[in-house]
């Protein structure tokens, strides 16, 4: 009997240190220009193999200190991200700015507060973090498993700043600006302003279709205008590779004004959203990674919340 028990708590054992073993995020950064560097998520949906980290994370040196961009889906992931960066220098992070509340971009918040960085988020979007925050948890762990999550935790910050905010790390200036109402209720954009590269969060995502849980699509489209028009070398998405060349932002563009267009017409047609998926999705927005998805999930939110206007 006792030997039976002996193997039954070997598999248990197992079984545990492997769950535990693999919910590891295998991170790299690239150096996109002289001390800019960008950890690129995985292009995927959020799965029990990524861990969540689908989202791109960055981190800025300076002569004095770091900032960092966006703190990833959990505190594990931002423990790595900070183990990572120590690596390249001894300078505090001083700064975490998180462009808006969903998950993949701020559920390691409390990882950065322990070590003292300074959160700069919107209002707007501390507010639905703050709101919203504990409900998205248990959903993203259920989904995907709680041993991704561990000391993951929705915590309380309190946020000063007002917009536009400028940041020296030392020997480096950067650029923090606030649009309102686009992608999220608060989209923060940063520039570090010596490499002209704009970090935009989810405003742009490239060759990937676009979320629209709480977007204004009318501003969320007046935006990517606006960053097409700057001036910039690189532009940092939230999903997706780096962005090279202005018409890489058009693919945002056309996919969140065809689905806009789309969601509109049906209310004003009466059509269902399964009679529009019996159409398909036309064949130029097929390319998107997560096309299908994307389109089943996002086009009767948006038709439900035009219906209710």
């Amino acid at each position: 009997m006792q030997y039976f028990k002996n193997i039954v708590f070997l598999l248990v054992l197992f079984n545990s240190f492997q769950a535990f073993s693999e919910s590891i995020y295998n991170l790299t950064p690239i150096e996109v220009s002289k001390n800019v560097y960008v950890f690129f998520g995985d292009v995927n949906n959020l799965n029990n193999v990524n861990g969540g980290a689908i989202s791109n994370t960055g981190f800025i040196i300076g002569k004095k200190s770091i900032l960092v961009i966006d703190a990833g889906p959990s505190y594990l992931y931002a423990s790595r991200v900070i183990e990572i960066i120590k690596s390249y220098s001894s300078l505090p992070i001083k700064h975490l700015i998180v462009t808006h509340h969903h998950p993949d971009h701020s559920f390691g918040i409390s990882k950065f507060i322990e070590i003292g960085a300074n959160v700069i988020m919107s209002q707007a979007e501390i507010n639905m973090y703050f709101k919203y925050g504990n409900r998205l948890l248990r959903q993203v762990k259920k989904s995907i498993g709680d041993n991704w999550f561990i000391n993951t935790k929705i915590v309380k910050f309190g946020n000063n700043e007002e917009f536009p905010l400028n940041l020296d790390l030392g020997g480096r200036k950067v650029s923090i600006e606030l649009y309102n109402q686009g992608h999220s209720e608060g989209d923060l954009v940063i520039e570090d302003l010596l490499s002209k590269i704009i970090f935009v969060g989810d405003l742009v995502f490239n060759e990937r279709a676009p979320t629209i849980p709480h977007a204004n699509i009318t501003n969320w489209n007046k935006y990517i205008s606006d960053i097409k028009n700057r001036k910039w070398d690189y532009i940092v998405p939230g999903h997706g590779e780096l962005i090279k060349i202005k018409e890489q932002l058009l693919l945002t563009k056309y996919w969140i004004n065809y689905i806009d267009k789309t969601a509109k017409q049906a209310v004003l047609n009466g059509t269902s959203p399964a009679e529009i998926f019996n159409e398909g999705i036309p064949a130029s927005l097929r390319k998107y990674k997560l096309a299908k998805e994307t389109w089943i999930r996002d086009l009767p939110l948006l038709i439900n919340k035009y219906e209710s206007e």
